[in-house]
């Protein structure tokens, strides 16, 4: 492990390298454990007897909303095909309770969750179950709603053009509103920064915006924030048209390239980033990470399905919603991989490539 200062590489001493590890591992015992456990409980019964394609979840994907400020042209969740209505305070802190038997990795996302009124209460709670809570967010309402930055992990804020005119298309909002993002990023990216937490930068690759990634990525680079990216789906499939785009080809391999180089801070593997960028087929492994959406509904296998395999306040337990879905609705298809999300190949990488995420992510 390294640190730059200056221009200077400053490698640290192996035995400090070796202490920060330990550290590393006493602190995570409990989920390093489980994720040993599963690994190995995939490697016999995925790979090997090939038994079945449904693994354990290792995070929630908590979609609180539908709702959105924002009307991005790609979105596919601001209206979903099965709409799922929001449930009170108490019912969705009753899921949480539920989701964190099994599980203490948790994405908050939407629609855009500060659209809803009662997140603080919500991210308070998750909070005090233990949750490790990721907050996905465009970044429009953070300078009045603030107080969630307390209860979260860590930020993404989704940027996918410094061109305040562009972005606003993507959006099809107000002028004026990527300013307002863009200075909220700053603004809350030193925040989070002065308490040791990350924030990332989503950016969503579209046609129109191929362009205009190269000045988001210096952006992270110059306020040292994580970069991350993929492909806009197109229905919820891979747009494999834009490997014929110039454009996208060289942006990819510029993006590749500022990874080999630790240009920027960028995430995901070398090899996760070529799967993602160049619509590489893969083996998908969806219920890794247990979608779940407002009303308690937990997709199986996949949101693109439209199979939903039970409702947590209904059955509560994550386990035994899948269960009953695999008996329902069969084991999970081998689609080939047609939804180039970072979610997705993570979980292909998870059965497959272990040891080369657990590198990127150690």
């Amino acid at each position: 492990m390294q640190t730059t200062v200056g221009q200077t590489t400053v490698r640290r001493p192996a035995r400090a390298r070796l202490q920060a590890l330990a550290a590393y591992v006493k602190r995570n015992q409990s989920f390093l454990g489980r994720v040993l456990r599963q690994y190995a409980w995939n490697t016999v019964n995925v790979r090997l007897l090939e038994r079945t394609r449904v693994v354990e979840p290792l995070s929630a994907i908590f979609y609180v909303t539908h709702r959105c400020n924002l009307s991005c042209h790609y979105c596919t969740q601001k209206y979903p095909d099965i709409l799922s209505q929001e449930v009170s305070t108490e019912k969705t802190i009753e899921i949480l309770r539920i989701v964190r038997r099994h599980l203490q990795s948790l994405y908050i996302t939407g629609g855009e969750p500060l659209c809803r009124m009662d997140l603080e209460q919500v991210l308070e709670a998750a909070a005090g179950l233990g949750f490790n809570t990721i907050l996905h967010t465009n970044g429009v309402l953070l300078d009045r709603r603030e107080k969630v930055l307390d209860f979260i992990a860590s930020l993404v804020i989704s940027l996918d053009s410094m061109n305040e005119g562009r972005f606003d298309s993507v959006t099809q909002s107000a002028p004026g509103t990527t300013q307002r993002i863009i200075s909220n990023i700053v603004r809350y990216g030193r925040h989070m920064q002065s308490t040791g937490r990350p924030l990332t930068i989503n950016c969503v690759i579209d046609r129109s915006t191929v362009d205009d990634v190269y000045g988001v990525m210096e952006f992270c680079r110059e306020h040292n924030f994580i970069f991350s990216c993929c492909s806009a789906l197109k229905r919820d499939l891979t747009p494999y048209e834009l490997l014929e785009h110039a454009g996208y080809r060289r942006l990819v391999e510029h993006i590749l390239e500022a990874k080999r180089r630790k240009r920027l801070k960028i995430n995901g593997s070398l090899e996760e980033l070529e799967y993602i960028l160049k619509f590489k087929d893969f083996n998908c492994y969806p219920t890794l990470f247990a979608r779940i959406y407002p009303n308690g509904d937990v997709y199986y296998p996949c949101v693109p399905l439209k199979t939903v395999g039970g409702n947590l306040l209904e059955t509560p337990s994550i386990k035994e919603i899948y269960r009953r879905a695999q008996a329902k609705f069969g084991d999970v298809p081998d689609c080939r991989g047609r939804c180039h999300l970072y979610s997705n190949i993570t979980s292909h990488f998870y059965v497959h490539k272990f040891w080369n995420l657990a590198a990127e992510y150690k």
